[in-house]
């Protein structure tokens, strides 16, 4: 099984070939530190009030989890990875951006042990480990703060097989590396359900590599801990907390043929993505096929029929090659669309695939080198290497400028999949946030035409046509979300500022209480409520709207100038000064605070006077 040492191993100790791979890593997404917040952060973070408080920490272990932290499957732990980071940082993107950098450097560190122990040879685990650490379909979930589940479920994937292997070697009926598995399976799995696959996982390595007599012993002994913890994550996500929202995802176009048909596609673009990563994109659109005659199904077919063969004849020729594209098919079972998931194909998927292909590589180098030679001679080794190397580094640096910040990310998505609608839907919001309304309003009818019930469109679209001064039109976008999800709080909220506009403050207050009921930590529903209760004459429940907007925001300047004027007119004058001083520290050029400021003092010496 094992393959024979090389040079390499003896030339280089552990902590030297540590240090590289710790530094290589780094060095590939040095340039990534300076990102901004990009595709899912400004939802899953900067908007979101819940993983900004650890009196929310509760809530992770129970059903509201799903409408707080905006996750649509239960993964507390990546939710607490956001507590922790905003607790440190609280919304500098740097800090976010390292957290990520050092878990794939850790992820890395941990697949050269893993890999070290399967290969028993430092030369393929260290090779092995360098492919992964600078290739370029792990560039999304390095970039993206919001798929760090990717990264945290590879992490504790691999530090449970790696202690399960160590402990296969103790003497000991449940020794602490044994519990220490199971405990990093659990973590693992309630990151992401990719990490479910582990149990069978080892089941296959212990298969493949072990006598019956000792997979027997194997089975008795250490399965039960992983069956246990399997069975205890089913309970928790599709029964205590199912997430009801998961519901509505089907299969393309309702159809389990039609499923099989397009993931086949899906599957093969995986692999091509592995050998070719030179397009990458961060929102995918697969054409359905319906067809068994469909040509792109048919090439797909074909080009996965031929990996099939190449497996079946890698289990006579090489236990390790076989296994290696073995943890590459299971893993990447969970997001094969068997069950529906929203998305049916994301780089992010292939943290753990990855593995797989980067053993296949690594492998198929030292068995090149050991057939020439010795590695000081093997220049075309060497050469090879340092090509794959330089090329994957150069794609993965290359592609962090990229994810620089919503503008640029979106631009380029659209520009190599231009009929995703969510990258057009992005940039109908960055036009109308730049004051290009027109443009906005033609990404955003572009998006509706790709996909008429995408909800988030006839928001921004309404929003778009609101700033215009189309308001009959903007209306329509509102109710047309609303058809599609009556729970939607962001189109109760714009439709209730669309009837403050047009002094329907009751209609608009109505709208505003539907939008805080479905959204309980939505901060601008909370200030557009006070404000209309301002008009209304209502100061003390406008003060009480304030107070929660500035609860879930404690920098939302309109929020507290509408507090100070909500004191100001219940005749609370110490209370509005203060606040509105909180204003002016925040905006010294906050002309309307000034003039509050200047009503508040005059009205003090007129009470002094009397």
């Amino acid at each position: 099984m094992a393959l024979r040492k090389t040079n390499i191993s003896k030339n280089l100790s552990l902590p030297i070939l540590i240090l590289v791979i710790v530094c290589f890593s780094q060095f590939i997404y040095l340039n990534s530190l300076s990102n901004q917040f990009a595709y899912d952060d400004e939802f899953t973070l900067v908007d979101n009030y819940f993983v900004k408080t650890w009196n929310n920490l509760p809530l992770l272990f129970s059903k509201d989890y799903f409408r707080y932290s905006g996750e649509l499957s239960y993964r507390p732990v990546v939710t607490l990875s956001y507590f922790i980071d905003y607790t440190l940082w609280k919304l500098n993107p740097f800090g976010f951006h390292l957290t990520n950098t050092l878990l794939h450097t850790l992820n890395s560190v941990l697949l050269y042990f893993l890999l070290k122990r399967i290969f028993n040879c430092q030369t393929t685990s260290f090779l092995a480990t360098l492919i992964f650490s600078c290739h370029p379909v792990l560039s999304e979930a390095v970039n993206a703060i919001s798929y760090r589940e990717d990264l945290l479920a590879t992490t504790f994937f691999m530090g449970a097989f790696l202690l399960y292997m160590k402990t296969s070697k103790d003497e000991r009926s449940f020794s602490p590396a044994y519990f220490a598995s199971v405990v990093c399976y659990l973590l693992g799995i309630f990151s992401k359900e990719m990490a479910i696959t582990l149990p069978l996982l080892i089941f296959l390595y212990d298969i493949i590599f072990t006598n019956k007599q000792t997979l027997s012993y194997k089975l008795t002994r250490y399965y039960t801990g992983y069956i246990l913890t399997t069975i205890f994550y089913l309970l928790m996500r599709f029964v205590v907390l199912h997430n009801p929202a998961e519901s509505h995802v089907s299969y393309p176009e309702g159809s389990i043929f039609v499923n099989f048909l397009t993931m086949s596609k899906v599957l093969a673009s995986y692999i091509k993505l592995f050998c070719v990563p030179v397009t990458l994109c961060a929102d995918y659109v697969i054409p359905y096929s319906t067809s068994l005659f469909d040509p792109s199904f048919v090439v797909s077919l074909l080009f996965l029929v031929t990996v099939i063969v190449i497996t079946y004849k890698l289990f006579f020729y090489s236990k390790i090659l076989f296994f290696s594209i073995i943890w590459f098919i299971v893993s990447l079972l969970p997001v094969l669309n068997i069950v529906p998931i929203e998305n049916i194909m994301a780089e992010r998927y292939l943290c753990l695939p990855i593995i797989g292909f980067c053993m296949v590589v690594g492998n198929l180098l030292v068995r090149h080198h050991n057939k020439i030679g010795s590695f000081n001679n093997s220049y075309t080794t060497v050469i090879l290497l340092f090509f794959i190397l330089a090329i994957f580094s150069f794609k993965t640096m290359k592609q962090n400028t990229v994810w620089t910040d919503q503008t640029v990310l979106w631009t380029n998505t659209a520009r190599i999949s231009p009929k995703s609608f969510k990258a057009h839907n992005n940039l109908g919001n960055i036009y109308r946030n730049a004051g290009r309304l027109d443009e906005a309003i033609v990404e955003l009818q572009y998006a509706l035409s790709l996909y008429n019930d995408y909800i988030d469109a006839h928001n921004n679209l309404g929003v778009t046509y609101r700033k215009k001064g189309m308001l009959k039109e903007a209306l329509l976008e509102y109710q047309r979300a609303l058809q599609i999800n009556p729970h939607y709080p962001y189109a109760h909220n714009n439709l209730g500022v669309l009837y403050a506009k047009s002094n329907y403050l009751d209609l608009a207050i109505n709208e505003f209480n539907n939008a805080v009921a479905n959204k309980p930590d939505y901060a601008d529903a909370y200030n557009n409520l006070g404000a209309t209760y301002i008009r209304k004459g209502l100061y003390e429940k406008a003060i009480q709207e304030c107070l929660k907007a500035v609860k879930y925001n404690n920098r939302y300047i309109d929020a507290y100038y509408n507090l100070g004027t909500a004191y100001f007119n219940n005749k609370q004058l110490d209370q509005a000064l203060e606040i509105t001083k909180l204003v002016l520290s925040i905006d010294p050029n906050h002309r309307d605070a000034h003039e509050l400021l200047n009503l508040i003092y005059e009205q003090k010496r007129l009470t002094e006077k009397r």
